[in-house]
């Protein structure tokens, strides 16, 4: 009865390096988030998801809100030139403190940082985190193509260990790891296995390139 082959390839290869350097990368960030979220309710704005979702899904999302805050101030109002001046050049001034945090989250939903909504303010999924890691880490092959490249691979260096067999037993350089020496038209040519593959691996270069070795007295 013949052997089943033994397996030696899996269908998924797991890369503990980025395993652990995307769950790094994700704890990192969680750790920042708090400062972040402090940082924007300390200037009165809301930190719970619904409002952070809303500042955070586009580049422009945060300044299209504070256009509107300023929109908001003027709708049904008399106000002077000085006064719009003043609201703007405050709102400015307010987007310009908080957009660093803003666009710190922001890049966070970019890289899939898992978040979650808690109570009025926002946390990480730290279950999510691993399993995005290992999703990350995880490369799906197909084990049986793999296994028959291998063995290949194997083929070849079989045929190389009979090549170099050959050369030991015969007293030539190797083919693959040296160079054979001839000469041809009055210059001496220097070839390995690539090379010679190169010049088109003929029977008929083959011959010059071995003669030296196997020349009759």
């Amino acid at each position: 009865m013949m052997k089943k082959k033994e397996k030696l390839f899996n269908d998924e290869i797991f890369s503990e390096k980025i395993y652990n350097d995307t769950r790094k990368k994700f704890e990192q960030m969680s750790e920042q988030l708090p400062d972040l979220l402090a940082s924007i309710g300390a200037e009165g704005l809301p930190t719970d998801w619904k409002f952070i979702e809303s500042i955070t899904h586009n580049e422009r999302a945060f300044r299209e809100w504070v256009e509107e805050q300023g929109k908001e101030r003027q709708r049904g109002k008399f106000l002077t030139v000085s006064e719009i001046q003043r609201n703007a050049d405050e709102l400015n001034e307010f987007y310009s403190r908080l957009i660093p945090y803003v666009n710190e989250i922001r890049r966070m939903r970019t890289a899939r940082l898992p978040f979650i909504a808690v109570d009025d303010s926002v946390a990480v999924d730290m279950e999510k985190v691993d399993e995005l890691a290992r999703k990350e880490a995880t490369t799906k092959v197909d084990a049986t193509k793999v296994q028959e490249y291998w063995d290949a691979v194997q083929r070849i260096e079989q045929a190389k260990d009979e090549l170099r067999n050959f050369e030991d037993a015969n007293n030539l350089p190797s083919l693959f790891d040296s160079e054979l020496l001839f000469t041809k038209n009055g210059h001496i040519w220097r070839l390995n296995y690539d090379r010679f593959k190169e010049l088109g691996g003929s029977a008929e270069l083959f011959a010059e390139m071995t003669a030296p070795y196997f020349s009759r007295k």
